[in-house]
């Protein structure tokens, strides 16, 4: 008939108490979302935040980099406008 097997084995005798059961956290359904702010709490403590000067510097470069992106856009759509109007009138 088949073989007959020896006595089990330390590896495949007892499968399930070798998996790792899922730890139980306690705390509710508010657990989560206090650790999340709680961890943001933190790290908005290590962020180094600008000084005044540092602030009208990168606002002036961002106004200043937004006008020329505009002025950019205006320009094109003049000299686009300007050849649909000759093409098609």
């Amino acid at each position: 008939m088949g073989k007959r097997r020896g006595p089990a084995t330390a590896k495949g005798s007892n499968k399930k108490s070798q998996q790792r059961q899922p730890q139980k956290r306690g705390g509710g359904v508010l657990a989560g979302p206090r650790r999340f702010a709680r961890d943001v709490r933190g790290e908005l403590r290590r962020v180094s935040w600008p000084d005044r000067d540092q602030l009208r510097q990168s606002t002036a470069v961002v106004l200043i980099i937004v006008l020329v992106l505009a002025v950019y856009v205006a320009a094109l759509d003049f000299v686009f406008q300007s050849l649909v109007r000759l093409i098609f009138l």
